[in-house]
């Protein structure tokens, strides 16, 4: 028993209810308790203008940039939502918020709870320029400006879908996707590396050795799978997280650990709610998700994987190393769950859809057309002429990952709606790649479901034009993870729909 303990809790490890639990930073005066209570008593005001805003694209460019007609009027003063984000979110300007965000809310559900179709919808609101404004920032949507950003040395804050993230209560602090790249010394790029090297080194004898081994695996729990078979979501989530699991850590998991970690993907919608709303709904979504990263902790602590986190923490220069080690086994598990798990989910969920042509849950039908594949066993044949030119395609149209927040390093004037408008140094600025990669002026018939397009390896989908020469040097944030979810998805598909042939990603994907 006592040796149990110490495999449980090596020395230095931690307790990882004192990283969840921690006190909240980044709360806002407009997110406070006051405010909160506030919104609950004008509810009934508060919905009446945010509903009318989430279908007038008029109303909703008034209530973020306030009387843009007339430029002597400040923004602040029109209680706009813009205004209020530029003076920091103060409590006084609470209102602005509570409408915003129910706007924001009806909008979503107008658009077919599509991400995509949302991020269109607003960037009309604005004037269809070449950035639209959401939540705290402005967002670029062409593809020559967020794939520059993509290029650059960016700076990035405590920030998630373009809005201050709740930290460490709802986001891990400290993760990847807070750290900017300031080049080789940094935080971000020993991190990277560490964490590549012990996970996701796809040139090691553990990952082809796991990678052999997948699809029996996938076969012992999933026996005589067809293509409808897709349809059980809960089965087919629950297979790709065994095999993100396994390829990282070598432990096939059971039902119940991975329905664990299966929360991963259908918990998503927390992490993009601001703290104004997760206190408004009384914390209970944020709750659960504080309740799974516990839980995923104690499951890396229940098969005894220690060790690779400690590895990581040693492979760290001493003064980035995270203590207690807890810590970081937090902030990479949540790497693992929401861009491993999640991501890898969303690209499966796709691929089970395009395969049958039925439209992915959380996709718009007008922005996806199956013209040059409109039968099942059609899209079953081209998936099995060129298994990943299928998928990468099918993640341009649908991306699991829509869009990446980085902070302004200088000041810059955009346009909405014909109004030139001052962005400041440090103001959030959201690239939208899932735009990006319909961009007309790169991709031709942008909406056409199309793998056999030459522009395809041009697709920023895992931020960064993937299998394109140098991609790592050229793109430096692309995807660490990129080769692993594709690996999973060419296992999971390939084994559903029976196509046999051996396909390497790594030399297929590999540019001229």
């Amino acid at each position: 028993m006592e040796k149990d303990s110490l495999l449980k809790s090596p020395t230095g490890w931690g307790d990882i209810n004192e990283v969840v639990y921690a006190s909240p930073q980044n709360v806002t005066g407009d997110a406070s308790w006051l405010s909160v209570c506030c919104m609950w008593l004008t509810l009934p005001v508060s919905c009446v203008q945010g509903i009318c805003g989430g279908l007038c694209q008029f109303v909703m460019a008034f209530m973020v940039l306030g009387c843009y007609c007339i430029q002597a009027i400040p923004q602040w003063l029109c209680c706009s939502a813009m205004g209020s984000a530029e003076c920091g979110r103060p409590c006084i300007l609470a209102p602005s918020w509570w409408r915003y965000v129910i706007g924001g809310l009806t909008a979503l559900i107008a658009n077919s709870r599509s991400r995509l179709a949302l991020f269109i919808w607003e960037w009309k609101a604005f004037g269809e320029d070449e950035h639209f404004w959401h939540g705290e920032g402005f967002w670029s949507v062409k593809y020559e400006e967020c794939s520059n950003i993509m290029k650059s040395q960016q700076r990035r804050s405590d920030s998630f879908a373009c809005i201050q993230a709740c930290v460490p209560d709802l986001f891990a602090s400290n993760i990847l996707l807070f750290m900017s790249n300031t080049g080789p010394e940094s935080e971000w790029a020993h991190m990277r590396s560490a964490l590549h090297s012990t996970l996701l080194d796809k040139g090691s004898t553990y990952y082809s050795e796991r990678q052999k081994k997948l699809r029996g695996l996938i076969a012992s729990d999933w026996p005589n799978a067809q293509v409808e078979d897709f349809n059980d979501k809960t089965k087919l989530q629950l297979i790709v997280v065994k095999c993100v699991f396994y390829m990282m850590f070598g432990v096939w998991l059971d039902n119940a650990d991975a329905d664990t970690l299966r929360a991963w993907r259908t918990k998503a919608v927390s992490f993009v709610l601001p703290r104004l709303v997760h206190r408004f709904l009384f914390n209970l979504l944020l709750r659960k998700v504080q309740g799974l990263r516990v839980d995923t902790v104690r499951l890396v602590e229940k098969h005894g994987l220690q060790s690779f986190i400690l590895e990581i923490n040693e492979k760290l220069p001493p003064k980035y190393r995270r203590t207690p080690a807890v810590k970081l086994c937090d902030e990479i598990m949540f790497a693992v769950g929401f861009a491993g798990i999640g991501g890898t989910c969303a690209c499966c969920e796709t691929l089970a859809a395009f395969l049958q042509c039925k439209i992915p849950e959380e996709a718009s039908a007008h922005l996806i057309s199956f013209e040059k594949y409109p039968t099942s066993a059609e899209m079953i044949a081209a998936y099995k002429s060129n298994p990943v030119t299928y998928i990468k395609e099918a993640v341009r149209i649908d991306p699991p990952v829509t869009s990446c927040t980085n902070v302004s390093k200088e000041e810059r004037v955009v346009r909405f709606r014909g109004r030139e408008y001052t962005m400041k140094e440090n103001t959030l600025n959201q690239y939208t790649l899932s735009m990006a990669n319909r961009d007309p002026s790169v991709f031709t018939n942008p909406d056409v479901f199309d793998p056999t397009r030459k522009e395809l390896d041009m697709a920023l989908t895992w931020n960064g034009a993937f299998g394109t020469r140098d991609e790592e040097k050229v793109y430096p944030r692309i995807c660490p993870g990129r080769y692993l979810s594709l690996d999973v998805a060419l296992a999971v598909v390939g084994y559903v729909v029976g196509h046999e042939e051996p396909y390497s990603p790594m030399l297929s994907c590999m540019g001229p």
